[in-house]
């Protein structure tokens, strides 16, 4: 069932974002109540997902993240989140794979990169189209994952530098079908907010 590309890729996305490959260390986020709201969209959905990522900061060191999942749709396009949290290894993307080496690669390096510019990948392939852009608010790195053994497969990765964020603040994955690009998987950004505390 296609559902369960979108789904694997979402649950690669928050095992990068949450596992000990995060986009954000806990201890970068400040003390308060940090609320992170994504849109997910995928090809066999009928409807927009929504994931919000709260992260608690505590006076004491400690830390509460709180996720919350929000589905719809028909029994079938939904059976799939039961496995959500057991994809790992690879950010399956339609047809391509973009290993977690390279990505945590990317995130190391995010400040490093520099738009316009293209970079090689541990394992081959390439980041392109590098560029700095604004997803709610959040300043970020942006440029798209190539590989030449996948031509009809790519995908658009932003990597956050100005606020902490718990996973990537925008993904999209796209096929070529019929000679033009589309999107078979977003995950975006769409509301970040702190509050002190």
């Amino acid at each position: 069932m296609r559902i369960k590309v979108g789904v694997i890729a979402l649950a690669s996305v928050l095992a990068v974002g949450m596992g000990a490959l995060g986009q954000a260390k806990l201890e970068s986020f400040p003390q308060g109540t940090t609320t992170m709201a994504f849109r997910i969209v995928a090809e066999d959905l009928s409807e927009p997902q929504a994931l919000e990522l709260q992260v608690i900061a505590h006076p004491d060191g400690t830390y509460t993240v709180r996720m919350v999942l929000e589905a719809s749709g028909t029994a079938d396009q939904l059976s799939a989140f039961g496995f959500v949290f057991g994809a790992a290894g690879l950010l399956y993307g339609g047809g391509q794979d973009v290993s977690l080496a390279a990505l945590q690669t990317l995130m190391d390096q995010r400040t490093r990169l520099q738009e316009g510019q293209e970079y090689a990948l541990p394992g081959g392939g390439s980041f392109t189209d590098v560029a700095f852009v604004t997803i709610a608010g959040v300043q970020c790195i942006e440029g798209t994952i190539v590989d030449p053994r996948a031509p009809d497969a790519k995908t658009t990765v932003a990597f956050s530098l100005s606020h902490p964020v718990y996973t990537t603040p925008r993904v999209f994955v796209e096929r070529r079908r019929d000679g033009r690009w589309q999107t078979v998987f977003s995950l975006e950004l769409v509301g970040y907010t702190f509050v002190a505390g």
